[in-house]
């Protein structure tokens, strides 16, 4: 079993190590220059750097204290929904949206005025994810708690990610969900 201590080490490391794509280091050695134009859209320049560390930073930030409330209520395993949500949904829904995207709207991003275009395909991966993460950890709710967590979360995280600042999803995500869990939790069911 992780002491939190380990795991907020690790968050930290994990932010810090992103020094590595500055672009003095970038510039120097192929495959960290490879490794940043992974995740570098054009679209996001001069904003990449900004907008992934402080996304990451803000998400551990949410993350680490949930972490600490769940285990010491016993919902251990429930973790892992926001983060599956957020690394499935999510991470699809940019692929697809630009694949199959249609129906077009717009978001903002930190600290620019300019508006970044998603989609309701893009933004529905969130909402499918969301329904099948619930549905593989049904064992984890009673019986209403689950109705309650299958009709409102998919809806609820859904909406985060569509009204979350562009490449900003995370914090968003996270905050939303664990937030929504643990009220569903809360909540006493008759």
């Amino acid at each position: 079993k992780k002491s939190i201590e380990f795991i907020t080490i690790g968050c930290f490391v994990g932010v810090v190590s992103l020094i590595i794509y500055i672009y003095p280091v970038r510039s120097r050695i192929d495959i960290i220059r490879r490794m940043f134009l992974s995740f570098d859209r054009p679209e996001d320049r001069p904003h990449t750097l900004m907008w992934l560390s402080t996304q990451i930073a803000v998400g551990y930030l949410i993350i680490i204290p949930f972490i600490i409330l769940f285990y010491k209520e016993g919902y251990n395993n429930l973790i892992f929904i926001p983060i599956l949500i957020n690394g499935i949904g999510d991470g699809l829904a940019e692929p697809v949206g630009i694949r199959f995207g249609k129906l077009k709207y717009k978001a903002y991003a930190l600290f620019s005025k300019k508006k970044y275009v998603r989609t309701v395909e893009g933004s529905a991966c969130v909402l499918i994810t969301s329904i099948i993460v619930i549905l593989l950890f049904k064992s984890s709710f009673t019986h209403p708690e689950f109705i309650c967590a299958l009709i409102t979360i998919p809806i609820v995280m859904t909406l985060a990610e569509a009204v979350a600042p562009h490449t900003w999803d995370t914090p968003f995500l996270f905050f939303t969900g664990y937030s929504l869990i643990y009220l569903i939790k809360s909540i006493s069911f008759i």
